[in-house]
């Protein structure tokens, strides 16, 4: 009984990132409507079908198969990167912008993406359940969820807000294509990276600060042409 609730409660922690910004958003963000950011919050968990599907048949391509360098580095590109960054701004497309301000709009967008990487890590830890016995060790399993909440999640949460800006700027008839491919490189970038042990993986982290970095410099962009009008 005590492990079932163990479980269940780490379950609730992979949310919390998510619970806590949806609050500030909504408290401190002007204009963001709460119906608008639970429905991004929708989208962001009704992308998680086809992104599944498609990693469940291409991933099944001999080329991603193979655990060799090249293999990673495609996979973590072309399908971490390109395909499933593709799928989550066709998502964040549904979201309106047409009565949201700037800044209400990103901030649906990063709920978007604290969403899907909530999600991604619980699935990632029921895997890691059912690989090795992290059932009594409570430990190993609060220090795996504060690794990802501090990396995958934000990487998910910094590219969708890249996506977004991109979606923004096209809908201004400003057709820049650069944050969405900043939102595809740089989450395979830090997939890659990630995917080592030690060493290179300090570069999935540098991979997360540039996120950041793109993210700041194409909404001061987005702002200014949106000043203009």
């Amino acid at each position: 009984m005590l492990v079932i609730m163990q479980f269940y409660a780490f379950l609730a922690l992979c949310f919390i990132p998510l619970v806590a910004a949806f609050v500030v958003c909504v408290l401190v963000v002007p204009g963001l409507k709460i119906r608008y950011a639970l429905l991004s919050c929708i989208l962001s968990l009704a992308a998680i079908m086809p992104i599944a599907f498609v990693q469940y048949v291409v991933l099944a391509i001999p080329v991603f198969t193979a655990e060799t360098f090249g293999s990673l580095l495609v996979t973590a590109v072309v399908f971490n990167g390109l395909i499933e960054e593709t799928v989550k701004m066709l998502f964040l497309a549904l979201v309106p912008q047409k009565k949201q301000t700037l800044a209400a709009f990103f901030s649906c967008c990063l709920l978007f993406g604290l969403t899907l990487g909530g999600f991604e890590s619980v699935i990632y830890l029921v895997k890691r359940i059912q690989e090795i016995d992290m059932r009594q060790d409570v430990a190993a399993a609060f220090r795996l969820l504060l690794t990802r909440t501090g990396t995958a999640v934000l990487i998910h949460t910094f590219c969708a807000g890249l996506s977004g800006l991109y979606l923004w700027l096209f809908r201004h008839k400003q057709n820049n294509v650069m944050p969405f491919v900043w939102a595809a490189l740089l989450h395979g970038i830090y997939n890659f990276f990630a995917a080592f042990s030690m060493g290179y993986r300090w570069f999935s982290v540098a991979a997360i600060a540039f996120a950041l970095l793109e993210c700041r410099i194409w909404y001061k962009t987005a702002r200014g042409i949106t000043d203009e009008r």
